[in-house]
């Protein structure tokens, strides 16, 4: 399959592929409905698309692509996971999900995560979630109500009371 590299006046070469991979998932039932085209010509018509990508796209409505060899081609993260995504919007277009397509989601889905290494990405999230609970904690500590700097101690009591028991009168 011949490589397309673009100038810098045109999309990514892995957002074109998803383009591309969002137009072979229209073929997989082998009826590409008026709904898909739309769709897919309303994503095509907010992106930055060169003449010749264009022109390709264009071409691809008309003679179905194998999915697996576009697909190769898209390296960045953020447009494996949208092809995903976009996929399983167009698959359900026109109404009907065909056996076809659902293989080819599936297809997708493990295309997509092939590499990852899923417990890394759990710890990496769990990480950030904590972090952003205790920057949450600081915040909402330095809003306890005080007396001149102070917690006054009969609120204060009270305050941890409420906290224990899972009830903020802060938030």
């Amino acid at each position: 399959m011949k490589e397309y590299p673009f100038g810098e006046d045109s999309v990514s070469t892995s957002k074109f592929y998803m383009l591309r991979c969002i137009i072979a998932m229209a073929h997989a039932d082998g009826i590409v409905c008026d709904e898909e085209i739309a769709y897919i010509s309303a994503i095509m018509n907010r992106i930055a698309l060169s003449d010749e990508q264009r022109d390709i796209l264009e071409n691809d409505f008309k003679e179905e692509q194998n999915i697996s060899t576009l697909f190769a081609h898209i390296n960045d993260p953020r447009y494996r996971g949208q092809i995903v995504y976009f996929a399983r919007i167009l698959a359900h277009k026109d109404g009907n999900l065909d056996p076809s397509e659902q293989e080819l989601l599936d297809c997708l889905q493990k295309s997509a995560t092939d590499g990852l290494d899923i417990e890394t990405i759990r710890a990496d999230a769990k990480k950030a979630v904590e972090a952003e609970l205790f920057m949450h904690d600081i915040e909402i500590d330095k809003n306890r109500p005080t007396k001149h700097g102070h917690f006054i101690p009969y609120i204060q009591w009270l305050d941890e009371v409420l906290l224990h028991l899972g009830i903020d009168l802060m938030r």
